[in-house]
């Protein structure tokens, strides 16, 4: 093998689908209406549902029906008329209806269970409109010839064989009472063979069972085979999810440069700018009437302290020097923060500074000082 085809190999490899499916590909599978389902499964709890029906009804069905049969037979050929066989119609109609429904419903209660219990409510109104893709030949014929035919060849073959067999051995074992149902009367001879087919019908719907749990299990299989992903997949539904990394970093940076403008406006009503001189900066605000302790309202590092600083002397703040301080609140406060209890103290006269030299800049009648400096 020449090493294209070594390179052609890696690659088809690479594109087949060995991830498992995720969260959102299974319910987006759900919302198409692609979901596995046995009818198997389905096929075995109406026929199970039917026969028990049939078996504890059939006396009372047998009852009305020989009741309205006999009622018939009773009638004089000349009392029925044209109008007389009209109601007898109309009556065997009723009489049938009335046998067969409770069977029916039973059936089919049984079947809408056993969907509901394998694929839950699925509601797809977008499956109805019409596809002309379903009418296309040449679809059609893939599909006679998929995976998915050839395993629905053998089910049936193996159904077929499986209730001819069980029907055979069965009946095989009480041929030899089969004549001497000849010399018994009409109902005794009815409840032998009653008696036959409910062996037949028990052993038959065993057999159909193993089969059921068999495909449920393959339909299974399949369907979570259809779902996997492959890695590209994989990675462009989590971009979908979590949004592209280039759009959430475009998102971030915004937001931060929101944030610091929002802080950087509120340096203009802080009270003091602590700084280290050069490198920190921190801006602090209390409010005695509503604040339990002084808040930083704005900090920064470098060039976004000297920013703070350039702010707070346009805006008259008084900045003052005090590295220990300074650098003790960008490390230990957020922004938005009241001060711990242990920088009390230290706050504390750094705001008296403040105040006392707020009232003599007052008291002098002289423009406040931008800038002041502890000795």
């Amino acid at each position: 093998m020449t090493a294209g085809e070594w390179a052609l190999d890696l690659q088809l490899f690479a594109e087949e689908k060995q991830e498992e499916p995720t969260w959102r590909r299974r319910q987006e599978a759900r919302r198409k209406g692609q979901v596995f389902r046995s009818l198997e499964v389905t096929s075995v709890g109406i026929l199970v549902a039917g026969f028990l029906a049939v078996r504890w009804l059939g006396p009372g069905i047998c009852r009305e029906l020989t009741g309205f049969l006999r009622h018939c037979l009773s009638l004089p050929g000349v009392a029925v008329g044209p109008g007389g066989a009209s109601r007898l119609a109309v009556d065997a109609v009723g009489v049938f209806v009335r046998a067969a429904l409770p069977v029916l419903g039973l059936a089919f209660l049984a079947g809408t269970v056993a969907n509901l219990g394998q694929v839950g409510v699925v509601f797809t109104p977008h499956l109805l409109a019409p596809d002309l893709g379903r009418i296309n030949p040449a679809v059609g014929l893939a599909r006679m010839f998929s995976r998915r035919a050839v395993m629905d060849l053998l089910k049936a073959g193996v159904k077929v064989a499986a209730v001819g067999g069980v029907t055979y051995f069965t009946l095989a074992g009480v041929g030899r009472e089969l004549p001497a149902l000849c010399q018994l009367d009409v109902g005794e001879a009815a409840g032998r063979v009653a008696g036959m087919a409910w062996t037949v019908f028990w052993r038959a719907s065993l057999a159909l069972f193993a089969l059921a749990m068999f495909d449920y299990l393959y339909q299974r299989w399949e369907h979570e085979l259809k779902l996997r992903m492959s890695r590209e997949e994989l990675k462009e539904e989590l971009k979908e999810t979590e949004g592209h990394p280039q759009i959430k970093g475009r998102i971030r940076r915004a937001q931060h440069q929101l944030a610091r403008r929002r802080m950087l406006s509120e340096v203009k009503r802080a009270d003091v700018v602590v700084t280290n001189p050069v490198e920190f900066a921190v801006a602090l605000r209390y409010d005695m009437e509503r604040m339990a302790a002084p808040v930083v309202v704005a900090k920064g590092r470098g060039l976004l302290a000297e920013r703070i600083r350039a702010i707070a002397l346009e805006a008259g703040v008084t900045v003052v020097p005090n590295p220990p301080l300074a650098q003790a609140l960008f490390w230990a406060v957020e922004v938005g923060r009241a001060i711990p209890v242990e920088l009390y103290q230290a706050v504390a006269e750094v705001l008296a500074y403040v105040y006392r030299l707020k009232r003599r800049v007052g008291a002098a009648g002289s423009p406040a000082a931008g800038s002041a400096r502890r000795g």
